[in-house]
């Protein structure tokens, strides 16, 4: 009987032993879990700001492209408006009299005007574009530094 007691008792012990390992107990207090939460959040709001930031660096490099390409067409449109005007004066004074080359001239002239005023409004797009992006940074920039910090650090009294 005693021997049956014991194999009961032990047979107990053993069953339970397995069903106490199988419990989770966590290993941080839930304070220390929403700092970590609110530390994630901080890194994503980061995160966000980098990527803003970095769109940002791209967008004025296209700025910079288009400032080129403008420049060019101001040249391409100034040459072409010298020499259709140096073609009418021409046959003004009787010295040209292919019109068909005069009014090529004038057409060329005038869509070489047209590109301009296109890539003009163009980059005035562009730069919208930035303006928004930056002032998207600024809130994003502010949002993170009006965060109230999850971990205050108490005075120990035993440093005085």
């Amino acid at each position: 009987m005693k021997i049956r007691k014991l194999l009961l008792t032990s047979f107990i012990c053993f069953c339970s032993g397995y069903v106490f390992a199988q419990t989770f107990t966590p290993r941080i207090a839930r304070d220390s879990a929403a700092v970590l939460t609110a530390r994630i959040s901080v890194l994503k709001s980061v995160l966000k700001l980098n990527e803003l930031k970095l769109s940002e660096a791209e967008q004025e490099v296209d700025i910079e492209k288009q400032k080129l390409r403008i420049i060019e067409l101001r040249g391409n449109e100034k040459t072409a408006t010298e020499e259709s005007d140096r073609v009418a004066d021409a046959a003004k004074a009787g010295r040209e009299t292919d019109m068909k080359k005069v009014d090529k001239l004038a057409r060329r002239a005038s869509s070489k005007s047209k590109s301009l005023d296109n890539a003009i409004e163009k980059l005035q797009k562009m730069i919208f574009k930035v303006e928004d992006t930056h002032t998207e940074i600024e809130t994003e920039e502010r949002k993170l530094l009006s965060r109230d910090p999850q971990i205050i650090f108490a005075e120990s009294k035993g440093s005085e």
